[in-house]
């Protein structure tokens, strides 16, 4: 991370004198100049986040660093060191990323690593930044720079989800039994058949018969019994991964 200033270094500042002295700049990035040390310097070894105790599928691993008010309050750094996976940290509150940040943390990451399978090569992998503009990112040539929105729209169009096969509802009798049909797919709604990934199912009522499956294919499924159900119940199944859960609801209607 390093400063930046705006503005053309040859016009007139109408406060007075030019937006700032051109020969401070050190880099030029688009219209931006760079002057300076780096603030803040972060080194990241991706094969080792494979280690990582909550490396997952669906995962997206934050990345902070110690700036602003933050800085000068003496946060510790080891903090800042941290690469937490986001959906383990609000498993339990459910929480979205800006509400977590903003109220648990209080504090925001300047990036993330995407990562949609445990199996993904990193070619796979999306690392994102909040900046001011794409041209402040300077990355090697091979690196494609992609601009987006916000990290939370990356998230959302980048990594994969798991949807029920065959409808939002399936019938079953009262002593009969039903095969649960899932398959992972793209956001968009396209299936994934060349990536695989460990599965976890939820049931308001009845049994399941695999709560965690691994997929095959990138297809599965598992077994509902409407055990302790009567004619008319209705259940419900959540689908989705280790830490980010119900990515597709299935009601189940006894007859």
């Amino acid at each position: 991370m390093q400063r930046e200033f705006v503005g053309d270094p040859l016009m007139n500042h109408s406060n007075g004198g030019k937006f700032f002295d051109q020969s401070l700049i050190t880099e030029w990035r688009g219209n931006f100049g760079v002057f300076g040390q780096p603030i803040y310097e972060r080194t990241l070894n991706l094969d080792s986040l494979r280690e990582h105790p909550e490396f997952s599928d669906h995962a997206s691993f934050m990345l902070y660093a110690p700036v602003g008010f933050m800085d000068r309050s003496g946060t510790s750094a080891g903090f800042f060191q941290q690469t937490p996976n986001l959906y383990a940290a609000t498993l339990a509150s459910k929480m979205d990323a800006q509400a977590y940040h903003a109220s648990v943390l209080q504090t925001h990451p300047i990036g993330h690593v995407l990562v949609p399978f445990k199996t993904s090569p990193i070619a796979d992998w999306s690392i994102g930044f909040n900046v001011f503009d794409p041209e402040l990112i300077k990355v090697s040539s091979n690196i494609e720079v992609i601009p987006a929105v916000t990290l939370a729209l990356v998230r959302e169009e980048t990594l994969p989800v798991v949807r029920f096969v065959g409808g939002p509802s399936i019938n079953v009798s009262a002593s009969g039994e039903v095969s649960i049909d899932f398959q992972l797919e793209i956001p968009d709604g396209d299936p994934i058949e060349d990536r695989d990934a460990e599965v976890y199912l939820e049931s308001t009522a009845g049994y399941l018969v695999a709560r965690r499956v691994r997929t095959s294919g990138g297809s599965g499924c598992t077994v509902f019994r409407p055990d302790g159900m009567a004619t008319g119940d209705v259940a419900k199944i959540k689908v989705g991964f280790k830490y980010f859960s119900g990515t597709d609801d299935l009601l189940v209607n006894v007859q």
